[in-house]
């Protein structure tokens, strides 16, 4: 498509050469990355540019490359990681080869650009690939089938996909689309079920505009090693080096606790830790399980505190009458003691943040087994956390594996911290580098793709 618009102004102004045009071809080619030109600077290009009208409008769009075009606290309000510190220069115009340098580093940037490109071909070339006139039925073998495999395979609306004939695997999905779509739902390829499959596609470019531009506002590189908490795709990821990384499977906050977006440091681990409830949840959830099941804080192993003092005696839960407590009266400090009923498990990974999240283990295994996993307060809950540890710990200076804590609290202050990343893409490649598109299960790309 930009090489038409470049074709459009050499045709309209005969002044564009050379310099100018290595520069519109650049300008031309954002789409690619779900950065189109305004119709107003297309309009400048037009007329003979001047040099100060080209450099502001390079430097414009350079910093789109680089730091995103959108203002994050306005799009996305809870988005608290830093981004790029790097100051764009003005004093000159910058060169082609410095403009492409200013695309992210990470992989999965090209690789979501892969994906947008086939997005916007499929597109353009729906109707001639799958004309009106066709209909398939089960048991059809027909050449066309093998584009609506690759169509539906780039949409994530299907595992997989070969051959020319059309099955019952074809007529499931398609059903599954015309449902969505209040069609009639007979599973076969029409006219109707085709533009359904263009309002997915259309849907697939935005988010992959969304999340192209949430790449733009990390920072322009992250160190190694480091952890991603990947909210919308419910996992943890030890990243050593570029396609080099450990994914363990996660369960992280509810809609109404959501786990937040932020960078931060993992500074020492908690082994047997103590769970500090806080009070939001100790005034609601956990009164309301005592007044439900008398005796509950007892047998769940928690320690009560007559207030949130550090020197605040202790009280026997015994001598409290729960029943007569509400949410606003409820002043006590609820601690529930190691073991195996420890929501947190036998881990817990401390990072220094005001939102009061960390990472730990599990007393409810079992919740790993679910598809989608938001069960937690904000914290972030890691399958295999131990193992993650053992990463953790193999990057230390002086570590020695034969010191192993035994049953009581003891907390290890980590010689090299970890920094970590809470991120949340409902677009993003899994281990074979294909495009997955996740759930928005916290609503979050709603203003983005509405911008797009």
């Amino acid at each position: 498509m930009h090489h038409c618009m470049v074709l459009i102004l050499l045709l309209l102004v005969p002044h564009v050469h050379g310099k100018e045009l290595s520069y519109i071809d650049w300008l031309s080619g954002l789409d690619k990355q779900g950065i189109e030109l305004d119709s107003r600077d297309w309009q400048i290009l037009v007329k003979k540019t001047t040099d100060a009208e080209l450099k502001e409008l390079i430097s414009r769009y350079a910093h789109f490359v680089q730091q995103g075009r959108l203002n994050k606290q306005l799009f996305q309000p809870g988005w608290y990681i830093q981004g790029s510190n790097t100051t764009m220069r003005k004093d000159r115009l910058l060169s082609i080869k410095e403009l492409k340098n200013l695309e992210p580093e990470y992989s999965e940037y090209q690789l979501l650009i892969k994906s947008l490109e086939r997005m916007q071909r499929w597109r353009e070339v729906a109707r001639t690939e799958f004309p009106d006139g066709l209909i398939l039925f089960e048991g059809d073998r027909h050449p066309v089938v093998t584009s609506l495999n690759r169509w539906l395979l780039d949409l994530d609306l299907v595992e997989s996909l070969s051959g020319d004939l059309y099955t019952q695997a074809h007529k499931d999905v398609l059903t599954q689309v015309q449902l969505r779509f209040d069609l009639l739902p007979d599973g076969r390829l029409g006219v109707l079920t085709r533009q359904a499959l263009l309002a997915i596609t259309n849907e697939r470019i935005r988010t992959l505009k969304a999340n192209l531009e949430r790449l733009r506002w990390l920072p322009e590189k992250l160190p190694f090693p480091y952890i991603r908490v990947d909210i919308a795709g419910f996992k943890v990821a030890w990243v050593e080096g570029l396609g080099k990384e450990t994914v363990f499977p996660a369960i992280v906050g509810t809609r109404h606790k959501q786990t937040p977006i932020f960078s931060d440091v993992i500074e020492s681990i908690t082994y047997n830790p103590v769970w500090k409830v806080p009070h939001s949840i100790a005034a609601k959830s956990m009164l309301r399980a005592e007044k439900k099941e008398p005796g509950f804080f007892k047998r769940e192993g928690f320690f009560i505190y007559q207030n949130w003092n550090d020197n605040a005696p202790r009280v026997d839960a015994d001598t409290v009458k729960w029943s007569a407590l509400k949410p606003s009266t409820f002043h006590y400090r609820l601690e529930q003691q190691p073991g195996v009923l420890n929501r947190l498990g036998q881990f817990k990974l401390d990072l220094p943040n005001s939102f009061g999240i960390y990472l730990h283990d599990t007393d409810k295994p079992d919740l790993f087994e679910k598809e989608r996993r938001l069960f937690s307060s904000g914290c972030t809950r890691v399958k295999g956390i131990d193992h993650l540890i053992e990463k953790i710990l193999a990057v230390q200076a002086g570590f020695e594996d034969e010191h192993k804590p035994g049953s009581s609290t003891f907390k290890r202050v980590l010689s090299k911290q970890i920094p970590i990343y809470f991120m949340y893409f409902t677009a993003w490649p899994d281990s074979s580098d294909r495009v997955r598109f996740r759930e928005d299960v916290y609503q979050l790309d709603n203003a983005l793709t509405s911008w797009f």
